[in-house]
C-alpha cells in the first residue's frame, strides 16, 4: 500500500438510504465524508465504525484528520456527535448554513427546546463543546490541508449544501452528497464544475437505479392549488403535515408565493417545530415569512386557514382537513445522467442508493455504456469494502 494511493470505504449509506458515512484516505490523510443516520421500521442506525478500525488504514478514530459534512439532513449529519466524542483530533467543515440547521438538529432540539434534558448539563456541554469544533467554509473556498486542497461548490438540494472537490497528486476527486440540477424554492440548482479532468465523482445518487423515476415538480403546485381551494372555497381549515423540517420550510415558501401571487390572503399558522427552523434560516437573510404567517402560540382565528407542522401527532381543538405533505428534494434518474455527462469523469463511484423498483430494471451505469462519448466506469460501492481508486 503505497502512501501515496488514494482509497474508499463507505461505512453506512452504500447501497441503502441512510447512515450516509464514507472513509477517504488521500495518500496518509484520513477523511470522513458525512456521519449520518438512518432509519429503517422506528429503528435508528448507524455507519459501521468498527469495519474502518479494523481496516489497514487506521486503529484509533483519533486517527480521523478531517470530517466534511456536506447538509445538515440527519442521514447525513446525524452521526456526528457520537463520531466526534471518539475522533477527538480532527477539524469538521461544512458551510454557515448546514452549521446553524445541524446546530438546530443536533443541540437546540435535544437541549434548549425541550424539558427531557432538564438538569442534564454537563451532557448539554459536552455538545456545545463538540459543536464548537466546526469550521464554517462559503461556497468557492478553497483550503488546504496538509497534501491535498478541498474547494468547497453549491449543490443545491437545501440551504448551505456543498459539494467538495479534493485535489491530491494531480487527481481530481468530487463528492457530491445530495444535489439537484435545478432550482428549489430556497436554493439554486448545483454549480457543474467546470474543471477539466476530474477523475472520480463519488455520487449519492438515491434514483441510479430508477431509470424511470421523474421529478414531478408540477404534483406539489396541484397539491398546493387544491389546499386553497379547500380554504377558499369549501371554508375549510387545513392541517398539513410534512415529513422533514427542511420540506417543511420549502413547502412554506412555496404557499407563501401561492397565496401572494394569488392575492388570496390566506391566513398560514406555523407551529414551533417548522418556526424555529424558519427563524434560524432568517438570520442568514433568507426571507420566507409574510404577513399572512403566524405562529400557532398567537390565538388562531376561528375561520378557515391553514396550518403547519412537522409533528406527527397533534391536539386540534377544529376540525381540520387533514393532508399529508411529501416531496422529493434529490435529482433524478435523467438529470444524474446529464450531471455525469457534462463532467464525463473516468470513474463514479454510486452510494446512498434506494433498490430497485423492479429486477431487471436498467441502472446509470447501463446507460452511460450506450454513450460512446461517455468515458466514465461505474461501481456501486458495498459498505465495509475497500475500494482503491
Amino acid at each position: 500500500m503505497s502512501r501515496s494511493d488514494i482509497y474508499f470505504m463507505p461505512l453506512g449509506g452504500g447501497q441503502r438510504v441512510g447512515a450516509s458515512c464514507y472513509f477517504l484516505r488521500l495518500g496518509s490523510s484520513n477523511l470522513i465524508l458525512d456521519a449520518g443516520t438512518g432509519m429503517e421500521d422506528t429503528v435508528i442506525f448507524e455507519p459501521d465504525t468498527y469495519s474502518l478500525i479494523t481496516s489497514p488504514f487506521i486503529q484509533s478514530l483519533n486517527q480521523i484528520n478531517q470530517i466534511y459534512i456536506s447538509h445538515a439532513h440527519s442521514d447525513h449529519v446525524g452521526y456526528l456527535p457520537k463520531l466526534l466524542k471518539s475522533a477527538q483530533m480532527c477539524s469538521v467543515y461544512m458551510t454557515e448554513m448546514t452549521s446553524i440547521l445541524s446546530e438546530y438538529q443536533l443541540y437546540d432540539r435535544n437541549y434548549i427546546h425541550t424539558k427531557a434534558y432538564k438538569g442534564k448539563e454537563k451532557e448539554r456541554l459536552a455538545m456545545k463543546y463538540l459543536l464548537q469544533q466546526t469550521v464554517t467554509v462559503s461556497y468557492m473556498q478553497t483550503i488546504q490541508c496538509g497534501q491535498y486542497q478541498v474547494t468547497f461548490l453549491p449543490a443545491g438540494h437545501i440551504p448551505g449544501a456543498t459539494m467538495l472537490l479534493f485535489e491530491y497528486q494531480n487527481r481530481k476527486i468530487l463528492y457530491t452528497g445530495d444535489f439537484s440540477l435545478t432550482h428549489t424554492p430556497l436554493t439554486d440548482g448545483c454549480m457543474i464544475p467546470e474543471y477539466e479532468g476530474i477523475d472520480t465523482i463519488i455520487l449519492c445518487g438515491l434514483h441510479a437505479k430508477h431509470p424511470h423515476y421523474r421529478k414531478k415538480s408540477n404534483t406539489i403546485y396541484k397539491t398546493i392549488r387544491d389546499i386553497f381551494e379547500w380554504v377558499k372555497k369549501r371554508r375549510k381549515p387545513i392541517f398539513c403535515r410534512v415529513q422533514q423540517l427542511s420540506k417543511g420550510i420549502e413547502f412554506l415558501k412555496l404557499l407563501n408565493k401561492w397565496n401572494e401571487t394569488n392575492n388570496l390572503k390566506v391566513d398560514i399558522y406555523i407551529d414551533d417545530s417548522i418556526l424555529k427552523i424558519v427563524k434560524k434560516i432568517e438570520q442568514l437573510s433568507v426571507p420566507i415569512m409574510t404577513e399572512y404567517n403566524h405562529p400557532v402560540h398567537d390565538r388562531i382565528i376561528n375561520q378557515p386557514h391553514i396550518l403547519i407542522s412537522a409533528k406527527n401527532n397533534y391536539n386540534f381543538s377544529l376540525e381540520y382537513e387533514v393532508v399529508k405533505i411529501d416531496f422529493s428534494l434529490h435529482e433524478d434518474f435523467s438529470g444524474m445522467e446529464e450531471f455525469i455527462k457534462r463532467i464525463n469523469p473516468k470513474l463514479a463511484v454510486f452510494v446512498h442508493c434506494a433498490p430497485e423498483y423492479e429486477q431487471g430494471e436498467d441502472t446509470i451505469e447501463q446507460r452511460l455504456m450506450t454513450d460512446i462519448e461517455c468515458r466514465t466506469q461505474c461501481i456501486f460501492a458495498e459498505e465495509k469494502e475497500i475500494y482503491k481508486l
